[in-house]
């Protein structure tokens, strides 16, 4: 048998703290060092020097609190300890990994999985402009012009965005025409109709 995790584990706070120095660890190590402190001066030192029925209420708390602590560090042990994979690290230094796979996906012409890469780039890095344009500009080619605008506009709320000021404009420009284009279809489209109409109603005279 190990002893060596058992007896890491023998502290509440103690495993997060010298895997990890986590601040929080510290502060329950320290808690826990001030609790078991106090129940020992009032049980043995100054004995009932905090009331008879404090020494029977702090040492049963201190014995669940050292198993439950003692239990759970066990279990998260092997995450404390864990070395960061190749993996993790090859992601962490490409935040833009899942941006380059949509521009793929894009340009292949398969928009939903695009969408759906660009929609976790942003959750992840609100304020990816880049990504932001590609999605409005994706929008723009599914005709879904309302959520191309909103993309836009967001893109209008970061300061960044003054760099990016062309390349916002012709993407409105772009959707602009599309809307006059559609306006325009609407407007022949009733012209026909109404020219149909009196077509009918001249024959039916």
């Amino acid at each position: 048998m190990r002893w060596g995790p058992l007896l890491l584990c023998s502290w509440p706070g103690l495993p997060g703290l010298w895997c990890k120095g986590r601040w929080s660890s510290l502060f329950a190590a320290i808690g826990f060092s001030i609790l078991l402190n106090i129940a020992l001066v009032s049980s043995f030192l100054w004995k009932w020097s905090l009331g008879e029925a404090f020494p029977l209420i702090a040492w049963p708390a201190i014995c669940l609190i050292w198993a439950a602590t003692a239990l759970v560090s066990y279990n998260r042990l092997t995450d404390l300890v864990a070395v960061p994979t190749t993996d993790t690290v090859a992601s962490a230094e490409r935040p833009d990994t899942l941006f380059i796979n949509a521009q793929h996906e894009y340009l292949k012409g398969h928009w939903g999985e695009a969408q759906t890469l660009l929609n976790r780039q942003i959750e992840q890095h609100p304020r990816d402009i880049e990504s932001r344009l590609l999605l409005a500009t994706l929008f723009r080619h599914s005709r879904k012009l309302d959520q191309s605008l909103q993309q836009l506009r967001e893109i209008r709320r970061f300061d960044e965005s003054v760099e990016w000021n062309f390349e916002c404009e012709r993407e409105e420009e772009l959707i602009r025409e599309i809307i006059s284009t559609q306006d325009k279809e609407k407007l022949e489209h009733s012209s026909t109709l109404e020219a149909n109409k009196k077509n009918e109603w001249s024959d039916a005279a």
